[in-house]
Formats: structure tokens, C-alpha cells, sequence
């Protein structure tokens, strides 16, 4: 058998490498049901301590988890979601999640927020000069981010397809 090139993915969990505990928080009375699960991106809903899935070019707090679940709450697989009202993992920082992607991505790609706390490929980013057509030394420069918001993170592999892929998180 040869080793495995690249990280090591995590065993029954979505979530690998974050530096902290997640925060115990709970599936918000806003929340979709059936759009939350395990790797999904999150927002706050109506109180503190509540949370609901993340629309596209949202500002996420974080991403639903697997392993670190309230037993008591915990669905019976990655794939099952978390009902209203449940305990559940939210993981913040840098860090990997097995995360859902709506469209093919290659490893290393930057990713946005998309619809339903899902993720896909970033817009081009638009850099312009301040008039000239080449950029010199000390000359101004502006720039915004493509039409679908900030870059929240990278691809970690290549997926063809929507569905489930690694990817690292920079910006949520």
C-alpha cells in the first residue's frame, strides 16, 4: 500500500486542522431544516445564539460541524441535517471543511459564498490603474472584489461537479 500524497482527510468528521474548539450554538427558528448540514456555511439568525444558513455574498460566522456535536443532537450521518432547535459545532478560522460546492472547482481556486451556505469559484477580481494602461511604481491602484462578494476560501482538491469537496477556509 503507498502513503497518501497531500493531507490526510478527517475520519467521520467535516471539519480538520482549526486551531480552536467550535462554538456550541443552535439551528435558529429562521433556519432551513433540510439546508443544515454538517459543512454548511452560517449566519447569525434573530438571537445571538442562533444560527441559519448563510446566503450568497452573506458575511458567514462559520461552518457547521459533525464530530464535536451534542450526542443528543448529533444526526446519524454527515449527510443527515441538523433539525430547528439542535445543538450544533460552529467552526470559525482557518482551518479545512468538507464543504458543499455548486459547481466543478480545481484545486487551489478561490471560493465565495453561495446560496443555501454552499460554496463556488470567485469572479474575476477587477485591478485598475488610475487611468494608465500599465501599472508603474507608486502609481495608485484600486480594486473590488468580483460581483459575488470576498473571497472566504481556496479549494483543496479538484471536484468535478456540484456536491461535497475540501476546502480551506481564509476568511470566515
Amino acid at each position: 500500500m503507498s502513503p497518501q500524497i497531500g493531507f490526510k482527510e478527517a475520519v467521520n468528521d467535516v471539519v480538520q486542522a482549526f486551531s480552536r474548539a467550535p462554538e456550541q450554538l443552535q439551528i435558529g427558528a429562521n433556519a432551513t431544516a433540510v439546508k443544515m448540514l454538517p459543512g454548511v456555511a452560517v449566519i447569525f439568525d434573530v438571537n445571538d445564539h442562533d444560527v441559519k444558513e448563510c446566503g450568497a455574498a452573506g458575511a458567514a460566522i462559520g461552518v457547521l460541524g459533525y464530530a464535536e456535536a451534542n450526542p443528543n443532537f448529533k444526526p446519524a450521518t454527515q449527510l443527515t441535517a441538523y433539525a430547528v432547535g439542535d445543538s450544533v459545532p460552529v467552526y470559525n478560522g482557518p482551518g479545512r471543511v468538507y464543504a458543499y460546492i455548486t459547481e466543478t472547482i480545481v484545486k487551489g481556486e478561490p471560493l465565495v459564498l453561495a446560496a443555501d451556505g454552499k460554496f463556488s469559484k470567485a469572479a474575476a477580481i477587477t485591478i485598475v490603474a488610475s487611468g494608465a494602461a500599465n501599472i508603474t511604481d507608486g502609481q495608485a491602484v484600486t480594486g473590488t472584489y468580483g460581483a459575488d462578494g470576498p473571497v472566504v476560501a481556496r479549494s483543496a482538491e479538484s471536484r468535478t461537479g456540484a456536491g461535497r469537496a475540501w476546502i480551506t477556509l481564509i476568511g470566515v
